[in-house]
């Protein structure tokens, strides 16, 4: 049985800058319109700049822009729309109190290496200043940004297509019941999506905790235990 349209959601995309969250953003507003649902792009480079004016660098403005966003992402999805958030929002603590508001929320980390970021820096030079200590205040640089510890996907721009990426997104919308298969297949043009494994249940997962070895403790995901260095790590290479 098809699911019906769910009530609304909101996806937050938060990344180093020229990630390319804007561009991932754009083309999902696109094909979830194009599909059929009420749609809210917030770009904080795009028309939602606004939101920003009077806010600086500071630790406490980039909270504000995650407030400002949310409380509107929020009223979007209660009216049953899809709020997409493309924002650096650098710090985890502001990203982690917006979602106990929203609830309804996929948070997408769009990751890359310093390398990629360098070479689309372009004419404003941005990286390539703030390495050199021309310019402050550069998130991933002298300034800190905290990776999603538990995002609901992580997608690698300097090793996907924007196509491969915008899949990867919607598989995480199904996965997650915020669109049905259907959506999915008519989004991507006729592709079906990912089915997930069958949850154990007591026994299944009583027989799996005897096979890894009972009393150890979970380990958390590769990509878990590397997001919160990524910035760390990048700065200390460059230095």
């Amino acid at each position: 049985m098809e699911l019906q349209q769910p009530s609304g959601f909101v996806i937050w995309l938060t990344g180093m800058r020229k990630t390319g969250k804007t561009t991932l953003a754009t083309q999902l507003s696109q094909r979830l319109t194009h599909g059929g649902f009420t749609v809210q792009l917030m770009d904080e480079d795009g028309e939602a700049k606004f939101l920003l004016e009077g806010l600086t660098g500071a630790k406490d403005d980039h909270a504000k822009v995650v407030k400002r966003f949310g409380y509107v992402a929020r009223a979007v999805a209660r009216s049953g729309g899809v709020a997409i958030c493309a924002a650096l929002s650098p710090y985890r603590e502001p990203r982690e109190a917006m979602r106990k508001d929203v609830r309804r929320l996929v948070e997408i980390f769009v990751d890359a290496p310093m390398e990629t970021l360098l070479s689309r820096d372009g004419k404003e030079g941005l990286y390539r200043k703030a390495l050199a200590s021309e310019i402050q205040g550069v998130s991933g640089v002298d300034l800190p940004y905290e990776p999603p510890t538990h995002p609901e996907l992580v997608v690698r721009t300097d090793q996907d297509t924007v196509d491969g990426c915008l899949t990867k997104i919607l598989q995480a919308l199904v996965n997650g019941k915020f669109i049905a298969p259907a959506d999915f297949s008519r989004l991507t043009g006729g592709l079906k999506p990912k089915r997930q494994p069958p949850k154990a249940g007591r026994a299944g997962k009583a027989k799996t905790a005897k096979q890894s070895g009972a009393g150890k403790a979970a380990r958390p995901s590769k990509a878990a235990r590397q997001a919160p260095k990524k910035a760390a790590a990048r700065t200390a290479k460059r230095r």
